[in-house]
């Protein structure tokens, strides 16, 4: 079914003025079809793209961006090296971003004012990986290229325990689930995970349970409008898969996690019960929770105190969990 021009007028005002009222309306409309179009699906990424480069929220001008394309045999890794002045050596520790964006939106160039911050708070480049995203390239194209871009990073020369995987969204959900197919694949696990609002389950039923228990007069449609955009990645693939439902993938072999999220999100249900999930198999995992923030508010942190202290909170656990392999050096 083809949008109409009402549809792709909605969608471009909720993204281009980020009013909450036109994006409120358009989630009730696409949560009630169930499904998302190429055509709305081509908008989103041009207008996620504009912005998230408005003056506001874009890269530093001091951002050093260097693109990245690697071919292999079986496959390619593509991305961005993302460095502020002051940042270490690339043979140093590194950040390994994800992008979010439901899988199917969202670019390293959408997200580098964020790599472009992380890499000026914790003074390490931040490769960001370019993977292939749904409806073009549904599942596993999406796991395998971060799984390959991380691979990559080790090949050359980096030690495992040099990388901190981070992620937001859709790509918190690709950062959480990399040590575990990691480990299956016979690679080491990084040294830690850094997950912001993180997707637990992309069918958004945990998040379903959590609004209703939690919230029981908030609008269906929300949820219902977060699986339609998010489906198109993991049609196909069973709902308990632990490669999709990240709480029934293996959790002992994760190394120290955080996450952060708003109390006040689709989302907080979903890093509420990782967390706890991750600490029961006797993992150490923390939960920040932000008082009435917007889901991935940190990248608002030119403008917010709170998304500040949050990019701060992640920079002290990056150099919590590389201090250690760097004294034993």
């Amino acid at each position: 079914m083809r949008p109409t021009a009402s549809r792709l007028d909605e969608l471009r005002r909720a993204a281009l003025t980020g009013g909450r009222r036109a994006a409120g309306r358009y989630a009730r409309r696409l949560g009630s079809r169930g499904t998302i179009t190429m055509a709305e699906v081509r908008a989103m990424r041009v207008m996620l793209e504009r912005y998230m480069t408005r003056p506001d929220l874009r890269a530093d001008p001091a951002t050093r961006a260097e693109q990245v394309r690697v071919r292999f045999k079986d496959g390619q890794v593509r991305g961005e090296w993302v460095e502020r002045p002051g940042a270490g050596p690339r043979d140093g520790a590194v950040l390994l971003y994800i992008h979010g964006g439901g899988f199917v939106v969202g670019s390293p160039l959408s997200h580098r004012g964020l790599t472009s911050e992380l890499s000026a708070r914790t003074k390490r480049p931040v490769f960001s990986v370019d993977y292939r995203r749904a409806p073009e390239h549904p599942y596993p194209a999406a796991v395998d290229d971060v799984l390959r871009a991380y691979a990559w990073l080790i090949d050359s020369g980096l030690s495992a325990q040099q990388i901190v995987v981070c992620g937001d969204s859709a790509g918190g959900h690709l950062a959480l689930g990399l040590p575990p197919r990691a480990d299956r694949a016979g690679l080491p696990v990084p040294a830690g995970v850094v997950a912001l609002s993180p997707v637990v389950d992309p069918t958004m039923a945990m998040s379903r349970r959590w609004l209703t228990s939690n919230h029981p007069k908030a609008p269906a449609y929300f949820t219902d409008a977060g699986r339609a955009l998010m489906e198109p990645h993991w049609r196909g693939v069973a709902p308990s898969d632990p490669e999709l439902l990240l709480t029934n993938d293996d959790l002992t072999v994760m190394p120290p996690v955080l996450v952060q999220a708003s109390d006040a999100e689709l989302l907080t249900g979903d890093a509420e019960h990782y967390i706890e999930n991750l600490n029961a198999a006797g993992g150490n995992g923390k939960l920040s929770l932000y008082h009435r923030r917007i889901h991935v508010f940190q990248v608002a942190h030119r403008v917010s105190r709170t998304a500040s202290q949050a990019l701060d909170e992640i920079a002290r656990f990056v150099d919590e969990v590389i201090a250690p392999h760097q004294a034993g050096a």
